[in-house]
């Protein structure tokens, strides 16, 4: 006996041939009509011809009709050729040329199986896929229902709940056996009963149901178990078969490499929209940071940030005090600063610190210590519990080389005197923004006078605790040998200096915290 077996998308239908021809296309007229958009109106015609061999033609088809995806106009079939027509595929098989009749049925479904893997592996939406999974599950098993479950730890997910119309199932963690569903998941053991009200009558979802026949196959990859395919049926006359074991067995194993296939995909897309978004975001951050340092008379300005992750935490900037017509100036707001934590949420309250610290300065005449005090006012009520920030504010007085520091629990500011060569550590002291309303009466201003040739330095820890390949910190000792030997370089060679010292120290080791630096020398 032949037949055709027309394959689309995710669903198969049996034509049995007889002696007449059989026509293909999109036209009701034909024989077998395809819902296919690149199938002709009378694309193709199956026959018999006089010595008894079936033979395939084209019937001068728009996009061509193809055997074993080769193209003909004309061609004798062999069992198990596959014929193609547009997006449609068309199994001719021959059971009367073989007596393993078992043999030819496993091998017709293997056939089966291999063009509708085609379309599974084709989706890779997750969730679309799962659907589509049930789906042919059904339609291969010819089940009243069917249920996909997928299991991380000990907790059963029901993901699709199906019946034969593709209709959804509600409630499906009530009509269906738990029990028989651990089990498969378990032992990794299918189970099959064509006879479920008599072998699994201890399982009381099964007798509450009615369900007759029931098959529950293990999704798994080599010894991962992803979940279970579970279809049933309450007919009396249609149970499930060996044969329907192999065969959703043999799907259930393409479907798993499906399903993590889509999951590693969604994953690999999910992380790439979230670097992007880090990408954009980081654009945006640096592109709030100074473009340049600024040109005040008689002061040489450098300042440099390297971020640990696509977004950082750390924070500098120059601003000017609020201008006064009558008495131009030159001096100069600059800070430093550094979010707890790193990537987004510290990006972001970074970028509040900085809007409230340039709406202040430009406006409000006052010591660092009353800014400092005014920012922290305003930024608390907006950072959540356990983040914080460390800043240090100066004041840089143009016409005496005089700062006025304020800390805010940040590292301590270097000084480099040029004609002594020494090294001087501040301890500007505070308490950190985002701790406790009102921090006024914790802060002071520290005065430093800067001499020609004396010069200060500014730091973030990242420096100070920038990790070698085997855990060693960079340490603020070594910070203050390399300022001694080199302080009398220009603020951008010191920099450049430190950076590359910073660099042979961690080695390989990857930047594990945002690196920020500022160096001012009177000149």
């Amino acid at each position: 006996m032949q037949s055709l077996i027309v394959i689309k998308g995710t669903k198969h239908f049996p034509y049995e041939l007889g002696e007449a021809s059989v026509t293909v296309g999109q036209s009701d007229d034909n024989d077998i009509v395809l819902d296919d958009p690149e199938v002709s109106t009378r694309h193709c015609q199956v026959a018999l011809s006089p010595n008894k061999q079936w033979v395939l033609r084209d019937g001068g088809s728009t996009n061509g009709t193809f055997l074993n995806e080769n193209p003909v106009r004309k061609a004798a079939l062999e069992s198990g050729d596959k014929i193609r027509v547009g997006q449609t595929v068309i199994l001719f098989v021959d059971r009367s040329r073989t007596k393993n009749q078992g043999g030819h049925s496993r091998l017709q479904n293997l056939l089966i199986l291999q063009e509708i893997n085609k379309a599974l592996n084709s989706e890779t939406d997750l969730p679309r896929l799962l659907e589509l999974i049930m789906d042919m599950a059904i339609h291969l098993t010819q089940a009243q229902r069917g249920f996909l479950v997928l299991v991380r730890g000990e907790a059963l997910t029901f993901k699709v709940a199906r019946n034969i119309d593709s209709n959804s199932v509600k409630a499906p963690e009530f009509k269906i056996s738990n029990s028989v569903i651990r089990r498969v998941v378990k032992t990794g053991q299918p189970i099959l009963t064509s006879n479920a009200q008599a072998d699994l009558s201890s399982f009381q979802s099964i007798v509450n149901q009615d369900v007759r026949s029931l098959l529950c196959v293990p999704l798994r990859i080599k010894k991962k178990i992803l979940g279970t395919l579970y279809v049933d049926s309450q007919q009396r006359a249609a149970s499930f078969t060996e044969q329907d074991k192999e065969l959703l067995g043999a799907f259930s194993d393409q479907a798993a490499i499906a399903i993590e296939n889509a999951r590693l995909l969604q994953e690999t897309m999910e992380t790439e929209a979230i670097r992007s978004e880090l990408r954009v975001a980081s654009r945006i951050q640096l592109a709030l940071l100074p473009r340049k340092d600024p040109v005040v008379p008689g002061l040489e300005i450098s300042g440099r940030m390297i971020t640990a992750k696509e977004v950082g935490g750390d924070y500098y900037d120059y601003m000017a005090p609020p201008a006064v017509p009558e008495e131009p100036s030159d001096d100069l707001f600059i800070a430093i600063g550094d979010v707890s934590g790193k990537g987004v949420p510290a990006g972001l309250v970074m970028v509040m610190a900085r809007s409230v610290l340039r709406s202040l300065a430009s406006s409000w005449d006052a010591p660092p210590s009353e800014l400092m005090t005014e920012v922290n006012r305003i930024l608390k009520p907006d950072l959540k519990p356990g983040m914080f920030m460390s800043m240090l504010l100066g004041r840089y007085f143009a016409k005496t080389g005089r700062f006025l520091l304020c800390g805010c629990g940040h590292e301590r500011p270097l000084v480099f005197r040029g004609a002594a060569r020494d090294v001087q550590a501040y301890d500007a002291g505070g308490i950190v923004l985002g701790v406790v309303p009102d921090i006024g009466a914790m802060l002071n201003d520290i005065e430093i006078d800067l001499a020609v040739g004396d010069q200060l330095l500014l730091y973030t820890d990242g420096v100070t605790e920038a990790m070698s390949e085997d855990g060693q910190q960079f340490g603020i000792q070594r910070v203050m040998q390399l300022f001694s030997r080199y302080g009398d370089r220009s603020p951008s060679e010191l920099i450049d200096i430190i950076l590359k010292d910073i660099e042979i120290h961690r080695g390989k080791a990857e930047v594990n915290d945002d690196i920020t630096l500022i160096a001012l020398r009177r000149s």
